[in-house]
């Protein structure tokens, strides 16, 4: 098992699975919309996606937006994504991911990485506090929908 930052090249299979975390939150499938939002992220270089591999298949991702701190005049990461299939859950590979993310983001001199979560996502907030996140008690979270 590999992890290894995701190219142009990755986008056939990549979507397929982006599609099926899509689909995990409610979304409905749309392969052709999926292989869209992801190639334009590459083809701008909007985010940073990095991806799980065994037997060279793309098992995972993590997906990592780049955003700014005012106050520290400094950059940071939103951990925005991180999928694993069902088959390959439980074997690591959502450690494997995020360890990269955070080697990435520190080689990148970065301030942190932050991410949201559902509350009712208890596996996950394990996994992230046995990681070193620290959950915010000091800041609410609100959000303007616009569609």
């Amino acid at each position: 098992m590999i992890v290894r930052r995701a190219t142009l090249e990755d986008l056939d299979q990549l979507a397929v699975l982006f599609d099926e975390y899509r689909q995990f939150y409610g979304a409905s499938s749309n392969l052709s919309l999926s292989a869209a939002f992801l190639k334009q992220r590459f083809e701008n270089q909007e985010s940073v996606i990095f991806i799980h591999i065994k037997d060279q298949k793309i098992t995972g991702f993590v997906l990592l937006y780049l955003g700014f701190s005012s106050v520290a005049c400094s950059t940071y990461y939103i951990l925005d994504d991180v999928y694993v299939t069902p088959v390959f859950r439980r074997q690591g590979s959502a450690k494997q991911l995020i360890d990269t993310a955070i080697l990435f983001a520190r080689h990148e001199n970065a301030l942190r990485i932050s991410l949201e979560t559902q509350k009712s996502n208890y596996q996950s907030h394990q996994l992230y506090e046995k990681m070193g996140f620290v959950k915010d008690d000091e800041f609410q979270t609100y959000h303007c929908f616009l569609k």
